[in-house]
């Protein structure tokens, strides 16, 4: 499980549906998504056995209405910043040892004319070597 994956199945457990991590979905398929991406792990100090550093997980909340793309985009945040992250912090060759936040902020309207809200997760991991 990614970190993208590890905070995806969080909000789920936290009752947000339609979060997807692997894949953005069309408007068809899914009108209004919570999309998780991932972005690359970038090396804070290196150690005999094990390196840390941090990964940047954007979360990417589409709606129709605008106060609702915001609404849950600060629920999903708040979510995310008061979960106990025990149970999600094996993230694949990552472990997830803290985490921290950014304020939700209105990103774009999308191709489709939804509204999308984003926020953004740092991560701080280890990773064995």
């Amino acid at each position: 499980m990614s970190c993208a994956e590890s905070i995806a199945k969080l909000l789920a457990d936290a009752h947000f549906s339609c979060c997807f991590s692997k894949v953005c979905p069309s408007a068809l398929d899914c009108a209004e998504p919570i999309v998780v991406t991932e972005g690359a792990f970038s090396r804070g100090s290196r150690l005999a056995e094990e390196e840390r550093g941090s990964v940047v997980v954007a979360v990417l909340v589409v709606r129709k209405v605008s106060a609702d793309a915001e609404s849950v985009a600060v629920a999903a945040e708040m979510a995310v910043r008061r979960a106990d992250w025990e149970p999600y912090a094996d993230a694949d060759n990552y472990r997830i040892v803290g985490i921290d936040t950014s304020a939700p902020a209105f990103k774009e309207r999308d191709s489709s004319g939804r509204y999308v809200w984003a926020f953004d997760v740092s991560c701080a991991v280890v990773r064995s070597l």
